[in-house]
């Protein structure tokens, strides 16, 4: 019996960040694998020309989507693992149809993303971002006039969409007793019990919320979701985080309101990446910005192949997988 073939894609510099000796052991025990030996992803018509007799397929950021030409090649192919976030443009709907099944690592990325949210609704509530510029930059010392920051405790956080990071946000808010609320249309007051918030309008979240968290996924319908209305709506000293998509947010807005000195953000994501060295978000003292690192961690990267791999190798034992995503909801997830 011919042994099961498997096409790896990703370039060797990014494997040396996201595969593992375990993650390569476990495809090598599913079959004869392929690697990408060299640094250059292939093309689709490349592709098209290598997956003839491959069963399974292991992509990453920038390997390319698997067009129609490349569907046509597919004569053998059951599973598709894609070693990073976003499946959203990876398969048509023909793969789907198929019965194709599409793997995503996202839920390894989501971990580490709600873990940087937790951190930044901890570090701005005590002023931490302040007091390290004061004492690297400024060279001082706290004064009484600083006042004390705040605890996370009993806080009312307002978490927008209950997707993979809200919802892994959520649980790691579970030893602070906040006041939890979910803003997510998708939502149903059966899930929302059930995660333990409350399920309230976009309005109300805003406008209550102590912290808000933006965790959106890039829809039609989320474009500029926050826009100067809600911005407006935010108490005195509330703290912004989006670590979803700049999509999702109208920046001239939220700068406005941040010039106020009303509220403070933490900012992981930009309208143009990097972050132009003028931009004026660098100049306020009241934003903590990093380079889009929510869910960069080496045990991230290191853990993406090998979810992949685990969930392929239930796959072909005949189990359900736990990385598919369905057709159905590729129109609502990031």
């Amino acid at each position: 019996m011919a042994k099961r073939r498997i096409l790896y894609l990703p370039t060797v510099s990014l494997s040396r960040r996201i595969l593992s000796p375990k993650a390569k052991a476990t495809l090598e025990g599913l079959g004869e694998v392929v690697w990408n030996e060299s640094d250059e992803n292939p093309t689709a018509a490349k592709l098209a020309e290598m997956v003839p007799g491959v069963e399974a397929v292991v992509t990453s950021w920038g390997s390319p989507a698997f067009t129609p030409e490349v569907l046509a090649a597919c004569d053998r192919l059951k599973v598709v693992g894609h070693a990073a976030g976003s499946v959203k443009h990876l398969m048509p709907k023909e793969g789907y149809e198929r019965g194709i099944l599409v793997l995503s690592a996202a839920p390894v990325i989501a971990d580490a993303v709600a873990e940087y949210t937790l951190w930044a609704m901890l570090s701005m509530s005590l002023d931490f971002y302040r007091y390290d510029k004061r004492m690297k930059v400024e060279r001082g010392w706290r004064e009484e006039s600083d006042g004390w920051g705040h605890a996370l405790y009993g806080k009312k956080v307002g978490v927008i969409a209950a997707s993979m990071v809200g919802r892994r946000t959520i649980k790691l808010l579970k030893p602070f007793a906040c006041d939890v609320m979910v803003y997510d249309p998708y939502l149903s007051e059966a899930a929302a019990d059930e995660l333990g918030v409350r399920k309230v309008d976009l309005h109300e979240l805003m406008a209550t919320s102590d912290i808000v968290t933006d965790h959106a996924p890039t829809t039609p319908e989320t474009h500029h979701l926050l826009g100067a209305e809600q911005f407006r709506a935010l108490k005195d000293g509330a703290i912004f985080i989006n670590t979803a998509r700049s999509w999702t947010v109208d920046g001239e807005a939220l700068l406005a309101e941040l010039r106020t000195g009303r509220i403070r953000a933490v900012l992981d994501v930009f309208d143009e990446e990097p972050l132009p060295a003028d931009s004026p978000l660098r100049g306020l003292d009241n934003v903590f910005l990093t380079p889009h690192v929510a869910g960069g961690t080496t045990e991230t990267y290191m853990g993406l192949v090998e979810a992949i791999a685990d969930d392929m190798a239930r796959i072909f034992a005949g189990e359900p997988s736990q990385l598919a995503v369905p057709w159905e909801k590729l129109s609502i997830m990031a």
